[in-house]
């Protein structure tokens, strides 16, 4: 197996609360008028492995590996764009 690092294809922007672009953050409740249920979710969901046609795909064998150029990549980075690693499957 593969591990590649992914980066969000747009960096949250300042003006916007770290806590409102989560897009882990879903919230379920009832509407404000009492009628109904709703669903509140947020944030990028956009992920890529590059940013430009001639930047890299950082994959790795090891996860190991795939995390540290992750923290790598997130140090350099002075923008509010997140990182992550995924499992890559091979279909045959």
């Amino acid at each position: 197996m593969a591990y590649r690092v992914l980066m969000e294809l747009v960096a949250r922007p300042d003006s916007i609360h770290e806590w409102i672009w989560d897009e882990q953050n879903e919230e379920r409740g009832v509407a404000a008028n009492g009628n109904a249920d709703f669903k509140h979710q947020t944030g990028g969901k956009a992920w890529t492995g590059k940013l430009t046609s001639d930047g890299t795909v950082w994959e790795y064998d090891a996860e190991s590996d795939a995390d540290t150029k992750m923290a790598e990549l997130d140090a350099a980075d002075s923008t509010n764009r997140r990182y992550k690693v995924v499992e890559v499957w091979w279909l045959s």
